[in-house]
């Protein structure tokens, strides 16, 4: 079987051009799976809500469930694990840490996928992380 060489050149250029511009897109501009994992002080407030609790329900409710138990080195261990929540780098608790944390004091609220967190905020998270950005 021969390939030409100029099809097969054209093809690997079009390759990595196509990847560069999958790279520049992550890194760059803001992609749509960024912007399902960041939440905004004004869509916050746009809410009603008076805790992030109560406005993830409305604009992610899937940050706020759980998936199951976390692994399988306890079989017996029966509940259900939910993602933690850090503010300044600093580990508040879970998700019920949100009940109590008003939405005027937050700037944004992002979401670590589980891979995102332990890269971010060490092991220890492995149903994600939700990280609240303070107002300054």
């Amino acid at each position: 079987m021969r390939i030409d060489r100029r099809l097969f050149i054209g093809g690997i250029v079009a390759l990595v051009a196509g990847s560069g511009a999958a790279c520049a897109s992550r890194t760059g501009g803001t992609t749509a799976s960024a912007a399902r994992n960041l939440v905004s002080q004004e869509e916050l407030a746009e809410t009603n809500a008076r805790y992030v609790y109560q406005a993830l329900e409305r604009v992610r409710p899937s940050w706020l469930s759980s998936r199951g138990p976390a692994g399988m080195s306890n079989v017996r261990e029966t509940s259900e694990a939910v993602a933690s929540v850090y503010i300044n780098g600093s580990r508040m608790g879970d998700i019920e840490f949100l009940r109590q944390y008003a939405v005027r004091d937050a700037q944004e609220v992002r979401f670590y996928e589980p891979g995102e967190a332990s890269a971010r905020f060490g092991m220890g998270n492995p149903r994600g992380v939700i990280e609240v950005i303070p107002r300054r």
